[in-house]
């Protein structure tokens, strides 16, 4: 028992003592480390020579760096419209090729000076003071863009007419709801890019339905990108009715209910993986059915871009806008993000057997929203006399995969 005692406490003594020599030498080439890498926290010269110009609702500043090797970035100081001290970090590593760095500071809404206090920091914030600048912001452009806007009645909506003259993209915010029952209602937000004169049609719509041939009563504000609005002001706006088409005598050319294969009215339809009929199949999109849905291929081989179907209405049709629901509760991540739409009268329409020798007419580009359960709506250039639609989804249209999907597709007409 002695025996074994002992060589206990000698395998403890040799753990111990070797844990101390090692714990030495560690910490020794940590001190070593240390002594080697030296921190320069003194406080660097300040920023010289301070330009301001002027934005749409900004200030553009732009500075030289001071040569000190402590020096590793500035730090920009104002109060927001708010009243609440703000301010940003700009690193050295952004200098251009002149030893000058630069800030554009927005969100202000009004044309009053401002105070920019501009620090030249060591890496751990030991600065000289600041270097003071005041400095007036240009007119707002969405302040500008709200009070350009002009809505005129259209089919089933209005067109939203706007001018933005400046840098910056602006919004324009609509709410909407009709003069005799406030309870239908809407909202929308549409983008004004920089730099352009447009018109965008909205669908004036209250629980998915039309609000249309009655008067709505529509508040106009302007919006910035960090979330800055004007003052609203009103107009009314009649909407013109619009009727749905009847799906009574719709089809897809070619349809086969238990082929995956491509056919004269569609890419592809997946026919096995979604539950049966008429889950994955083109049908499913004019069943009525919210929760059922057409699907590209994915089973039976590998779905890839481009996806497209052609509806069939059976006869001509003015064709005032066409309508999209998204597949209901799925990850809309998966979805299309856009679509271009085709179509063709029925006279057009001379080789029934080769649809890409008809006389397509192209109604352009529109994007998809994916997160939407909700139908979006997109107006026909002209309101267009056709029998036949052509939906595709090209490849810049693909999201997360090679999906596409839809569970419902309308469209609607002139009264």
């Amino acid at each position: 028992m002695r025996k074994r005692l002992s060589r206990i406490y000698s395998f403890q003594m040799f753990f111990v003592v070797t844990f101390f020599v090692l714990s030495c030498g560690l910490a020794s080439c940590l001190d070593e480390a240390e002594e080697k890498v030296e921190i320069d926290n003194s406080a660097p010269a300040q920023v010289s020579d301070v330009q301001a110009v002027a934005g749409p609702g900004e200030v553009n500043l732009s500075w030289s760096i001071p040569a000190s090797k402590s020096f590793m970035y500035t730090k920009v100081e104002y109060t927001d419209v708010k009243g609440k001290r703000q301010y940003q970090i700009v690193s050295k590593e952004s200098v251009d090729a002149d030893g000058r760095c630069s800030a554009k500071i927005s969100g202000f809404v009004n044309t009053e000076p401002v105070k920019f206090s501009l620090y030249a920091c060591a890496v751990k914030g030991n600065n000289l003071g600041p270097v003071e600048m005041e400095a007036t912001p240009g007119a707002p452009a969405f302040i500008a863009v709200a009070q350009s806007v002009s809505i005129e009645p259209d089919e089933g909506g209005a067109l939203v007419n706007y001018s933005n003259e400046f840098s910056v993209s602006a919004f324009i915010e609509l709410d909407y709801h009709a003069t005799s029952d406030a309870s239908k209602s809407g909202m929308v937000s549409i983008e004004a890019p920089a730099n352009t004169t447009g018109s965008q049609w909205v669908r004036f719509s209250s629980a998915d339905s039309f609000i249309a041939g009655e008067e709505c009563i529509v508040s106009i504000k302007g919006k910035d990108l960090v979330g800055n609005t004007s003052e609203s002001r009103q107009v009314t706006v009649t909407p013109v009715p619009v009727d749905k088409v009847s799906r009574t005598d719709w089809s897809f050319p070619g349809y086969d209910d238990n082929s995956d294969s491509q056919t004269n009215g569609y890419s592809s339809q997946e026919t096995k993986g979604e539950g049966g009929t008429p889950n994955g199949r083109v049908i499913a999109m004019i069943d009525g059915n919210v929760n059922t849905f057409w699907h590209a291929t994915w089973k039976s081989k590998g779905t890839t871009y481009p996806h497209w179907f052609i509806l069939d209405m059976g006869k001509n049709v003015k064709v005032s806008s066409v309508e999209l629901l998204r597949r209901q509760g799925k990850n809309g991540a998966k979805c299309q993000t856009g679509q271009q739409f085709y179509v063709c009268a029925e006279e057009n329409a001379k080789d029934p057997a080769n649809p890409d020798n008809w006389e397509w007419e192209d109604q352009g580009a529109y994007s998809f929203n994916a997160s939407l359960e909700t139908p979006q709506a997109y107006r026909m250039k002209g309101t267009p006399s056709v029998r036949y639609i052509k939906v595709y989804f090209g490849e810049k249209y693909k999201g997360v995969g090679d999906q596409a999907m839809l569970a419902e597709i309308n469209v609607y007409t002139v009264k």
